[in-house]
């Protein structure tokens, strides 16, 4: 189910498989696995384009998501106090919440939600927000 991302390379901005960035992973990952929209492409923003990066983190977040409890297809983002510095999509592997993730050290992983937790200061979990409900308020 999963060997599909784990053959991905990392580059930075790459949003299509065989090479792909944490963001393109996981706007990827949750299309193709869970059904779920793909969300923003971001174009050129990067890790390498910091304040371009919080500032589309900042417009998705408002735009199509809440916060979560970890569940599969939610949004794993790693936050150093407001910064948002890294994101993976939460899985079920083996009966587990775990987390897919890419970086430009290694090749994709998945992780213990706990292992994924313990590299950070801060986790937010997200999903979609349920625009039909929005709408009919």
């Amino acid at each position: 189910m999963f060997d599909r991302y784990l053959t991905a390379t990392y580059l930075e901005g790459g949003r299509e498989l065989p090479r792909l960035d944490c963001w393109g992973l996981v706007i990827l990952a949750r299309s193709e696995l869970y059904g779920l929209p793909r969300l923003s492409n971001f174009g050129a923003v990067t890790r390498l384009t910091p304040v371009d990066m919080q500032r589309a983190y900042h417009a998705e977040v408002e735009r199509a998501l809440d916060e979560c409890d970890p569940a599969p297809g939610a949004i794993a983002a790693a936050m150093r106090g407001a910064l948002c510095v890294h994101v993976g999509l939460v899985v079920e592997k083996e009966g587990r919440l775990q987390v897919l993730d890419i970086n430009p050290r290694g090749t994709p992983t998945i992780q213990r939600l706990a292992d994924f937790e313990a590299r950070y200061l801060r986790v937010i979990y997200y999903r979609d927000r349920d625009l039909s409900v929005e709408a009919q308020g």
